[in-house]
C-alpha cells in the first residue's frame, strides 16, 4: 500500500468486472470476489479445487465453487494458492534485530524506536504475517503504534500487545518499564495496561539471555504473583503468557494455571537443558500451549559462537539453551503439548521475515507440514483466543496470501507471498514496489 491505496496493476491480481478495482477494494463495505484460487484448508490439511471467495466489510462472506453469476468487482487469482495470513505470537516491535538489540534499545530516542517498529511491521506484512502478538515493549509507544496501524498509517499487520513485560525489579527486560514489587503493584500495573489496548499479560518468570544480572536457570515470580496476574486478567477477559527458561518457572506456570508459556527451555538448576518428562505432561495436561521460538534461539546462538560471548554474563550456558529450544520441541510434540509458532523477532539477529524458518525448523522435530502451518495459522488464532482468524472459511477475517505453490507440500512456498489481504485489502503486491 502506498498512500493509502491498494496496490493492484502489478500482474499478480487483474481486477475485473464494475468498479475501478482499487477503489472497490479499498471501500471495505463492498464486496469483492477472489476468483479462481485453490484454498488451502489449514485445518484438514488439504489443498481443495479451485474455488471463488467473497470477501465484504473485510471479512470473507462467502466460499464458492461457481462464480460465473458474479457482477461486481473481482480479482482474479489465475489458478494460485490461496492461505491464511500468518500469525508471529512472539515478536517485539521495538528491538532491532541486531548483533545488540537491547543497546540499541536502549540508546534511542522515542521517535527513533517508533521509527523501528515501523520498520519491522512493514517487514512482517510483506511476507504474508497479517497479525503479530508483541510480548515486550514500552506500553505507552506500544499504544501510540497500535493507534498508528489501526488508523492506516502504518502499513502491518494486526498488532495484539501485551505492553510492557512485567519482571521483579531489575528482572528480565525491565527496561520495558514493567518493574512490580508486590501482587497489588502487579494487579495495578496489569489494569492500566489493559486500560491502554493491552489485550495481553507477560509475565517474566525467569532470568533471561538479554538482561545482565538476571539468571535464565533461576525462577524470579512467585506462584502468588502469577496467581493475582491471572486473576485481574480473566477479570478483563484477558490471558497471560510467561517468559520460561527455568523448569522451576514453567512448574509454577502450571501451578498458578496460566495460559501460555514462551520458550520453555526446561533448565535445571545448574543451567543445564532437559526436558522433564513429568513436567511437560502436566503443562499438557493443564491445557498449556507453549510458543518455544526456536529459529531466534538458534540465530541468536550462532551470532554467540562467532563472537565469543554471550550478551549476558550470567548467562553460561547460553548457547546449549538456545540451541535446545529445537529439540525440545520434539518431546513436547510427542506428548501432545499444544505448539504456538513464534520467532522471538526482534531479538538478535532475528528479523521480523522468520516465521517460515520457524515452522520448518518444527518439521525437522516430527511436525508434518500440516501440522506445522496451523502453528502460524488455525490453532495459533485459538490458542491466542482470535477466533476468527486463522483459516479461510465465511465469517472469518479476510487475511489472506496469495502463493506461487502449495504451503503443504513445501513450507518454502510461503518465503515470498505474491499478494497479501489483510482485513479484505491488497496490502502488498510482489513487485508493485518497483512498479510504483
Amino acid at each position: 500500500m502506498v498512500g493509502g491505496r491498494p496496490l493492484l496493476g502489478a500482474g499478480i491480481f487483474h481486477s475485473t468486472g464494475s468498479g475501478s478495482g482499487t477503489g472497490m477494494t479499498t471501500a471495505k463495505t463492498a464486496a469483492l470476489l477472489i476468483r479462481d484460487v485453490a484454498l488451502v484448508d489449514v485445518v484438514r490439511g488439504r489443498v481443495a479445487g479451485l474455488r471463488s471467495v467473497v470477501i465484504e466489510g473485510g471479512v470473507i462472506r462467502d466460499v464458492l465453487d461457481d462464480a460465473l453469476a458474479w457482477s461486481g468487482t473481482s480479482l482474479d487469482g489465475s489458478g494460485r494458492y490461496l492461505a491464511p495470513g500468518l500469525i508471529d505470537a512472539h515478536v517485539h516491535c521495538f528491538l532491532s534485530a541486531s548483533g545488540t538489540p537491547r543497546l540499541d534499545y536502549l540508546a534511542a530516542s522515542d521517535e527513533e524506536l517508533l521509527a523501528v517498529g515501523r520498520h519491522n511491521l512493514g517487514v512482517a506484512i510483506r511476507a504474508g504475517i497479517t497479525t503479530v502478538r508483541d510480548v515486550g515493549a514500552p506500553a505507552a509507544l506500544m499504544t501510540r503504534l497500535q493507534g498508528e496501524v489501526a488508523a492506516g498509517q502504518v502499513v502491518g499487520p494486526h498488532l495484539v500487545s501485551s505492553g510492557a513485560s512485567l519482571c521483579r525489579p531489575r528482572g528480565h527486560g525491565h527496561f520495558f518499564g514493567g518493574e512490580v514489587a508486590s501482587p497489588a503493584e502487579l494487579r495495578a500495573r496489569i489494569e492500566q495496561q489493559i486500560a491502554g489496548g493491552a489485550q495481553w499479560v507477560k509475565l517474566m518468570a525467569s532470568g533471561g539471555g538479554l538482561t545482565p544480572g538476571t539468571q535464565p536457570h533461576r525462577a524470579e515470580l512467585s506462584v502468588a504473583m502469577m496467581r493475582a496476574a491471572r486473576e485481574v486478567a480473566r477479570a478483563n477477559g484477558v490471558k497471560v503468557t510467561a517468559h520460561c527458561h527455568a523448569t522451576a518457572a514453567i512448574e509454577r506456570v502450571v501451578e498458578a494455571g496460566l495460559d501460555m508459556i514462551e520458550h520453555a527451555s526446561f533448565l535445571d538448576s545448574h543451567g543445564r537443558t532437559r526436558v522433564d518428562i513429568d513436567v511437560a505432561c502436566r503443562v499438557r495436561d493443564s491445557g498449556i500451549a507453549v510458543c518455544p521460538t526456536v529459529y531466534g534461539g538458534f540465530l541468536t546462538a550462532q551470532h554467540f559462537r562467532q563472537v565469543g560471548e554471550a550478551a549476558n554474563p550470567d548467562d553460561p550456558t547460553a548457547i546449549e539453551r538456545l540451541e535446545a529450544r529445537l529439540t525440545n520441541v520434539g518431546p513436547l510434540h510427542r506428548l501432545g503439548v499444544s505448539i504456538v509458532g513464534g520467532t522471538d523477532c526482534g531479538a538478535t539477529h532475528t528479523p521480523f521475515d522468520t516465521l517460515v524458518d520457524e515452522i520448518g525448523a518444527f518439521t525437522m522435530q516430527g511436525l508434518s507440514n500440516a501440522e506445522a502451518l496451523r502453528t502460524v495459522t488455525s490453532d495459533g488464532a485459538e490458542q491466542l483466543g482470535l477466533s476468527r482468524r486463522g483459516r479461510i472459511a465465511a465469517g472469518y477475517e479476510a487475511d489472506l496470501v496469495l502463493l506461487a505453490a502449495d504451503p503443504l507440500a513445501d513450507l518454502e512456498a510461503l518465503r515470498r507471498p505474491l499478494a497479501v489481504l489483510k482485513a479484505g485489502e491488497v496490502v502488498h503486491e510482489a513487485g508493485a514496489e518497483e512498479s510504483t
